[in-house]
């Protein structure tokens, strides 16, 4: 009998040991977590795994099952302290669905919906400093920041970022070298190094800049920054991650024009940028991808009735002079009314215009003829010390506001905002300064000689247009001419894509440059399909008035049709620096742009967008030389195009 007892005991306390081991398992502390897009096709996979001895925060991402992120680090150094190594899992709120509709003042599909899921995951440092790692997940892509809380009124110091992206190394890259010269200066005017090993480090040894290119794995892939609100720098990327893979690099400490250390500082709550990946099957994903204007907060702006895009044109790049001569401004005023065009914009120098008249009275010219003038400003950037008030009005908010007062009051409708050379803190929080402080005197704003697009253009839809591109200003010289094909058959699947792009385009004269003539190697339907290729919703025409005036018929009118805001835009076409072939709708009326970046005659063959299929137009095409036109009707199509092209040729077509 006691034997019995005994046994039953001892049964009884292996169940109890066995349920008492399943509770634990079920309560123990996941190792990974993963986030799907709402088609599925997206998984977002985050896990918190010990490695030798130290637990690491990581992250990875798949588009279909197929890897296009592996395995990378997260976390970063705040105080000295460590956020992501050795963290505990905390929490995990609640997946949130956003859908957001809403509508930009320019860009490549102004009407646009913000549709993703959202979930925070809260770990704990070691020592016991809660931080959120914010994910959200897209059909097309993932995004991801860091938010550090706080109710202290302490500045805090990030003295490192150790996220990385490891791209699958199966495949080709096409990035731009961080803008390092002998300037010193973040102008993010590099050719893009095209179709280059993954994982492969810059020569110049400052890494790399956003956005970033890839084909990998059988997918296109592009990873990039958003949302700077003054509280971070823009930054890059090097090669320093694990193996070599790509990882997040604060701003040059020689960047000279502020002698500012390099890393963050700010107060709690403090969320960083975010860190976005788009991925799909084809470039078309990438190219018609809004993640980053998605990224950042609602317009600030109430009232935006009087935010126009528009087209304009400009003395400077023929002749730089003319900037100075009241009747040769006249005369661009004149050029503007003929085309159709909204703006006329004067360059540096206009505070000492003569011949005649005054800024102010070119401004006087214009307006009954129902043309807005924009003046251009130095940044005052490295400058808010200088004793000379003009030098610093940009950067000096009592002078800034007086100055955007006075020249809105005269009815001055923009500002091109030029040289701001440092991605460092302190300038990138001058950015967001201007834009409101502009906004609040209806001015528009060109950020020239500026940093990437991060987005800006959502929460400030002022804001119009971003250089941050070797545009045609620099074809002065001719090694730069020679390259502009490919260059410009590069740039509409990388610096495009992330926003509005101040190129300065169409340019059918040659530069002069201290004398010197530089011969323009692509053809005249080129040029002309650059005003389609490449979007900016301040599209700035830069050759000079005779070489518009004196078009045949048919491209001048298309560049007096042409839009620069857009309802919708596909690629139909392309591969980076080799050609492109684009379609964009504004209202029921559609432009097609094509250019080939390859100096050798060619066969394009491409698919019309199902809505111009049936219908009849005529394409501008390449003529017998670079120098001439010709015109190839286009009747009952089934929507299959083919045309030949001239060395670095190109078409345009208006299809209504």
């Amino acid at each position: 009998m006691i034997t019995l007892k005994i046994n039953i005991m001892n049964k009884f306390w292996n169940v109890a040991l066995l349920l008492c081991a399943v509770l634990v398992t079920a309560c123990t502390t996941p190792e990974s977590w993963e986030l799907k897009s709402k088609d599925n096709n997206v998984r977002f996979v985050l896990e918190n795994k010990i490695t030798d001895g130290v637990t690491d925060l990581t992250y990875s991402v798949y588009y279909k099952d197929t890897i296009a992120i592996e395995r990378s680090l997260l976390g970063l150094i705040m105080d000295s302290l460590e956020y992501g190594k050795n963290a505990k899992f905390v929490s995990a709120a609640p997946v949130k669905d956003i859908v957001e509709a809403y509508q930009l003042k320019s860009g490549k599909q102004i009407k646009t919906i913000d549709d993703c899921r959202e979930q925070v995951f809260t770990f704990s440092s070691s020592e016991g400093n809660n931080f959120d790692l914010i994910v959200r997940v897209y059909n097309n892509g993932i995004a991801f920041r860091y938010g550090l809380s706080g109710l202290d009124k302490e500045l805090h110091t990030i003295q490192a970022e150790h996220t990385e992206f490891a791209v699958p190394v199966n495949g080709k890259a096409w990035i731009h070298p961080y803008d390092w010269n002998e300037r010193k200066k973040p102008s993010y005017e590099q050719y893009c190094s095209n179709a280059i090993e993954i994982r492969s480090e810059c020569e110049h040894g400052r890494g790399w800049a956003f956005p970033m290119l890839f084909q990998t794995n059988g997918l296109w892939m592009m990873i990039t920054e958003a949302h700077l609100d003054g509280t971070y720098p823009a930054t890059h990327i090097d090669n320093s991650g694990i193996n070599g893979a790509y990882k997040i690099r604060f701003p040059e400490l020689d960047e000279p024009i502020v002698p500012d250390a390099v890393e963050p500082v700010s107060k709690l709550s403090w969320y960083t940028p975010w860190r976005a990946v788009i991925v799909g099957n084809d470039l078309n994903t990438i190219f018609q991808n809004q993640m980053v204007s998605h990224l950042n907060p609602p317009s600030v702006i109430e009232d935006e009735s009087w935010i126009k895009a528009g087209r304009s044109c400009w003395s400077w790049w023929y002749k730089g002079a003319t900037v100075l001569d009241y009747k040769e401004q006249l005369k661009y005023v004149d050029l503007s009314v003929e085309m159709g065009w909204e703006y006329i914009l004067i360059d540096a120098g206009w505070q000492r215009m003569a011949n005649g008249g005054t800024m102010e009275d070119v401004v006087k010219y214009a307006q009954p003829k129902g043309i807005g003038v924009w003046l251009w400003y130095h940044s005052g950037a490295g400058r808010e010390n200088d004793t000379v008030a003009a030098r610093r009005i940009m950067s000096d908010p009592e002078l800034r506001r007086a100055e955007m007062k006075r020249i809105s009051e005269i009815g001055v409708k923009g500002i091109k905002v030029d040289f701001f050379d440092s991605d460092k803190q302190r300038i990138i929080q001058l950015y967001p300064a201007i834009l409101k402080d502009a906004a609040d005197n209806h001015l528009l704003v060109d950020l020239h000689g500026a940093t990437l697009p991060r987005g800006f253009e959502r929460t400030y839809p002022n804001m119009m247009t971003t250089e941050a591109i070797r545009g045609a200003e620099t074809l002065g010289r001719q090694q730069r001419c020679d390259k502009a094909a490919e260059h410009n058959a590069t740039v509409p699947f990388t610096r495009n894509v992330v926003g509005s792009m101040d190129y300065t385009p169409v340019t059918f004269s040659n530069k002069i440059r201290q004398g010197v003539e530089a011969i323009r190697q692509t053809t005249v339907a080129h040029q002309l399909a650059l005003a389609v290729v490449f979007e900016s919703g301040f599209q700035c025409f830069a050759d000079r008035a005779e070489a518009y005036l004196s078009l045949p018929e048919q491209p001048k009118q298309f560049l007096k049709e042409v839009s620069a805001a857009w309802d919708e835009s596909c690629l139909l076409a392309g591969y980076p620096s080799d050609y492109a072939v684009i379609a964009r709708r504004s209202g029921d009326v559609w432009f097609i742009g094509g250019i080939s970046g390859k100096a050798e005659k060619r066969e394009i063959e491409f698919t019309l967008p199902t809505a111009c299929k049936g219908k009849s137009f005529t394409m501008i095409t390449d003529g017998k030389d670079k120098d001439c036109f010709d015109y190839m009707p286009i009747k009952d199509t089934d929507g299959k195009i083919k045309i030949k092209l001239l060395p670095n040729g190109g078409f345009a077509g208006i299809i209504r």
